[in-house]
């Protein structure tokens, strides 16, 4: 059982190495291209559709039903430099200029790449969680209610009892025959010497 527990706990570190590798590269290589819009005519209390969001970007989405001067606006303003550090502030501008650019980052997969990848990496998430579920289906009492667990562990102790009574009385048998082989040993010691 103890192997059991650690090849579950083995696999339940591994589910969440996969977890958090997965989010890494659905945020890294995704395009940042809204899905489906929803259907605002159904749904008057939808949010609106946001336009393309670039990685890292410095200013925040602006909705995509919004007019292109706001939008332009927006996308043009560069947040205010850091006044505190002027000698960092100037650095900091520096990378704000590359990164929407998009330097230094990797570009987005294809959309069938990224489908694909998508779909592999779901499955390994699905395979990796039938192994757990699997580790935990052959755990002993997993089919059993408490008051048969409870049941038998008294069954248990009762044969326990038992091999412990029948192990005290092999004890004293083996006692009994050391000493007697000591017995007879010690006359073939006496034996041999004696010869001499």
């Amino acid at each position: 059982m103890a192997d059991i527990l650690t090849q579950l706990q083995t696999c339940l570190d591994q589910l969440a190495t996969q977890f958090y590798a997965t989010l890494c590269y659905l945020t890294t290589y995704h395009d940042n291209i809204p899905a489906t819009p929803p259907p605002t005519s159904t749904t008057p209390s939808a949010a609106p559709l946001l336009a393309k969001i670039p990685k890292n970007a410095s200013t925040p989405p602006v909705p995509a039903s919004a007019p292109q001067a706001a939008q332009s606006q927006s996308q043009a303003s560069p947040p205010p430099p850091d006044t505190a550090n002027p000698q960092t502030g100037g650095q900091h501008a520096d990378q704000q200029q590359q990164s929407p650019d998009g330097e230094g980052l990797p570009a987005p997969d294809s959309p069938a790449t990224f489908a694909a990848r998508q779909r592999e990496l779901a499955r390994d998430l699905v395979i990796k969680e039938q192994q757990i579920e699997y580790l935990i289906s052959v755990l002993p009492g997993i089919d059993s209610s408490e008051a048969e667990q409870e049941r038998r562990i008294r069954e248990l102790e009762g044969e326990l009892r038992i091999v412990e009574g029948v192990r005290e009385e092999r004890r004293r048998e083996l006692g009994v025959l050391r000493r007697r082989l000591e017995g007879v040993l010690g006359v073939v010691e006496r034996g041999i010497y004696s010869r001499d």
